[in-house]
């Protein structure tokens, strides 16, 4: 497994553990202990202490787990962002130079890394980093040049949730079309859906990814009633997270070998 797709699974099986926990604590906050005046051992004792503080704290159950979600989401956006990285670095390296990289990685370097270095520290960078990303890109645009590296942390930045949309944006900066039609192809996500359509998978797929990135921004930003998610439905999301990082990261391979041209721009191909 893809070293970032497998950090990142560890990370959701530690989050799907604490969801198991919330629920057995409510299980147990709803039980009534039979308490016999002779049963006075030190763990029994303590087990009485922890039921009469989950029966206080029950109903705020769900605001635990409504914080995994945003652990979660950012999490996602997080290693989605590394893998996409991750195939520019490929990318670079299969290429040798600057010219054989894909088209509209070649036309989205310039313009993302002057939006990075207009406005450092909202992205994060310091003075130091701006002048690396203008000596990088600078060598980059040298005619016949090598490249050894390009500024993959400007062409990977983004100013709104991982959404469907923002998700194929992203990938698209390096002239990757159509990805949740080839993720929505493979048979895990058919599996999840339990449809066999490619096409209503897709549809399906970006709408509850959409679907969590609301229920993030719900809880980041509360107003009003909410309607806290079921542990079940929380359960759904991250093996959804699950199953398409895995997509993007067997589709990164995909990529790798098929983007660059094998030829210089202008060359004839014999």
């Amino acid at each position: 497994m893809d070293p970032i797709t497998k950090d990142f699974e560890n990370d959701l099986d530690k989050i799907v553990n604490q969801l198991d926990f919330i629920e057995v604590l409510h299980q147990f906050s709803i039980c009534v202990p039979s308490v016999e005046e002779e049963n006075t051992s030190q763990f029994f004792m303590g087990a009485l202490d922890v039921h009469d503080r989950t029966k206080k704290i029950r109903g705020n159950l769900p605001l635990v787990s409504g914080t995994l979600i945003l652990y979660t989401c950012g999490r996602f956006e997080t290693m989605t962002r590394t893998l996409f990285e991750d195939l520019c670095q490929r990318l670079v390296t299969r290429a040798g130079t600057f010219v054989r990289l894909p088209k509209k990685m070649r036309e989205n370097l310039p313009i993302f890394t002057a939006k990075v270095i207009s406005d450092p520290r909202k992205y994060g960078h310091a003075e130091n980093g701006v002048r690396a990303f203008v000596a990088t890109l600078a060598a980059n645009l040298v005619v016949d040049a090598t490249v050894e590296r390009v500024n993959h942390e400007c062409l990977s930045v983004t100013e709104a949730n991982m959404r469907a949309d923002v998700l194929s944006d992203l990938f698209g900066r390096v002239g990757v079309s159509a990805i949740w039609t080839q993720m929505s192809e493979q048979a895990a996500l058919k599996t999840h859906f339990q449809n066999s359509d490619s096409g209503q998978v897709e549809k399906r797929a970006k709408k509850e990814l959409n679907e969590l990135m609301d229920l993030r921004n719900k809880i980041a930003h509360p107003s009003g009633e909410f309607e806290w998610p079921s542990i079940e439905a929380l359960r759904n999301y991250v093996q959804l997270l699950r199953l398409l990082s895995r997509a993007m990261a067997e589709l990164v391979g995909v990529y790798e070998v098929t983007l660059c041209q094998t030829q210089p721009a202008g060359a004839l191909v014999t």
